[in-house]
């Protein structure tokens, strides 16, 4: 390949990546990865749009004799991945060749013990605190545990994503995840409509903890007293420590999100739940399959043992 055509190629890849909303820090690592990637394409004589899943496996054998480790070269993939769905994006290519790819021997670790659906329902009913902070809580907690909102998505939402007429949230997308609309349970659209008209306008009217604030109103969804901005993950944290005296085996936000996404695997398709987890991704929403697995078999290991 000439070094216009090169240069040509590098920068239709980060145009991509810009797209879709990486950071320059993150561009930068993808571009090096990507930078090896042709470098083997050059050693095998070979034109990025004429590669085959088979030449991906040498690829990778390629790394492996290098000495890279299996967890390097999934990082690799996961590149060369992106850049083929550039390229059929671009309508180089018909398929991306890279879509059925799988590192072995890259260890999972189990993400979660995971909660049932009926205990993720009691912590919504349970969680009982009549106050203005703890109305705007139970609202948060939810999202967490009807719509599996991670602390990022929660942060963002601003009040004109809640479509109350309709009963639906539109949870915005960001860096690594794909916005979405949402159905609300029906408590949940009542909470919220009370958290909305008269929560919210109490909580702006409270005095802030931190007198050298601003008083500023802004769109955003949940707010601090007096409209005080806040350290969200902090929130959840505090929120999280009043969940846990409800059920001890809740750990975090995150196992209640993956908790909810294997709950949705059991009655929807891996289209559908990448779509409502907001997964850029399929194999996001696979790894989620995987746990599922993965804590069955410790289960039976635990109470049938075959040894």
């Amino acid at each position: 390949m000439n070094l216009a055509n090169l240069q040509k190629m590098n920068e239709s890849f980060k145009d991509y990546l810009r797209s879709k909303g990486f950071t320059r820090k993150s561009i930068d690592s993808r571009m090096m990865i990507f930078k090896q990637f042709r470098k083997w394409l050059d050693l095998e004589n070979m034109e990025a749009e004429q590669v085959t899943y088979n030449d991906l496996l040498l690829f990778m054998k390629h790394c492996q004799q290098k000495g890279r480790k299996q967890k390097i070269i999934q990082h690799y993939m996961v590149v060369v991945k992106q850049f083929y769905d550039h390229l059929l994006q671009e309508e180089m290519i018909a398929d991306n060749p890279a879509s059925d790819i799988e590192v072995r021997g890259v260890k999972r670790k189990i993400l979660y013990h995971l909660l049932e659906p009926h205990e993720l329902h009691s912590l919504y009913n349970r969680y009982d605190d009549e106050s203005l902070i703890g109305n705007r809580n139970k609202v948060i907690l939810g999202l967490s545990v009807y719509q599996g909102l991670q602390t990022e998505a929660l942060a963002k939402l601003e009040i004109d994503h809640v479509l109350l007429r309709e009963g639906k949230i539109d949870v915005p997308g960001g860096v690594r995840m794909n916005g979405r609309i949402m159905q609300l349970e029906a408590h949940q659209v009542m909470d919220m409509y009370d958290y909305i008209l008269r929560v919210r306008p109490e909580i702006l009217k409270m005095n802030p903890k931190r007198k050298s604030q601003s008083k500023t109103e802004t769109n955003k969804l949940f707010i601090g007293e007096g409209g005080n901005c806040y350290s969200f993950s902090n929130l959840m944290t505090q929120l999280m420590r009043k969940v846990r005296k409800l059920n001890p085996t809740v750990k975090n936000a995150k196992q209640i999100r993956a908790s909810v996404i294997t709950k949705w695997l059991k009655t929807h398709d891996l289209r559908e739940v990448q779509y409502l987890a907001g997964h850029r991704y399929i194999s996001s929403a696979e790894s989620y399959l995987q746990n599922d697995m993965e804590e069955l078999m410790e289960e039976i290991n635990q109470y049938h043992p075959l040894g």
